[in-house]
């Protein structure tokens, strides 16, 4: 009875190892997952921030420009086919 008692307690080991290693494994992959979709994020955040910022230069300078600089700067997008 010793010897089994020794030898399940030693496969009970085992699994507890085991179980700590895959548990450890899936903790460092999640993390790595968890600090790509931030990286993802920050990139996405920043190039909306950079958006943001242009469209509000642009903002900005067609709010302050006088209407004949105005007139003349669109003229070069606006079509010509309309005369």
């Amino acid at each position: 009875m010793g010897l089994g008692v020794a030898m399940i307690s030693r496969i009970q080991l085992y699994v507890l190892l085991g179980l700590a290693f895959v548990a450890g494994v899936f903790g460092v992959y999640s993390s790595g997952v968890q600090r790509g979709i931030d990286r993802t994020r920050d990139k996405l955040n920043e190039d909306r921030l950079d958006k943001m910022k242009t469209a509000k230069e642009i903002e900005d300078e067609v709010r302050n420009a006088n209407d004949p600089y105005l007139v003349d700067r669109a003229g070069g997008w606006l079509r010509k086919d309309r005369e």
